[in-house]
């Protein structure tokens, strides 16, 4: 059984509900729990997925490139590849919402990593260069918004190379 795991910078507290394996790749389901009055600053992009977002409990805040949006209870919205996107809870209690992504690809496995590497930091930011090891580990799939995504293309592979030269990688579980 998954059980509950908070991931990202948020503290959202998810748990993946459908699995690769059991969908065969077609998607990853997830539900997360935003603690009240999280905002995620992070914007990212899923270049290779469609993501659909459902409330269940509570105001789920989403921010697109041109607008901001509020679900409620029984709403969803659906992300299209290659969308910058954040989330945030817009209500005043805590917001429980489903995720999921098609197709399935490595959203798992990442997740699982970007968790172990802030329980290794003991803090809620992962370091640069572990991230840009595990994001370049499964090229094309994720890109923090911000910084250019062809910048992003070179920055993750040479600050990859550092953190093999620097042990890094031997923290991190294989994608395969």
């Amino acid at each position: 059984m998954n059980k509950l795991r908070t991931i990202n910078t948020i503290g959202a507290n998810s748990v993946f509900t459908k699995t690769a394996i059991e969908t065969q790749g077609d998607y990853t389901e997830m539900e997360a729990l935003l603690p009240q009055c999280s905002r995620e600053e992070i914007r990212h992009i899923h270049p290779l997925q469609t993501i659909e977002l459902e409330a269940l409990d509570g105001k789920l805040g989403i921010i697109l490139p041109d607008r901001r949006l509020i679900i409620k209870p029984g709403q969803a919205f659906q992300i299209p590849k290659n969308m910058e996107h954040a989330f945030y809870n817009a209500d005043e209690k805590p917001v429980r919402f489903k995720s999921i992504l098609k197709p399935a690809l490595h959203t798992e496995w990442l997740a699982k990593e970007i968790v172990a590497a802030t329980h290794r930091k003991q803090s809620k930011w992962i370091s640069t260069i572990e991230h840009s090891y595990i994001l370049s580990q499964i090229k094309g799939e994720y890109y923090r918004s911000g910084v250019p995504i062809v910048l992003q293309k070179i920055l993750h592979p040479l600050l990859a190379n550092i953190a093999i030269f620097l042990g890094l990688h031997k923290k991190v579980r294989p994608v395969y």
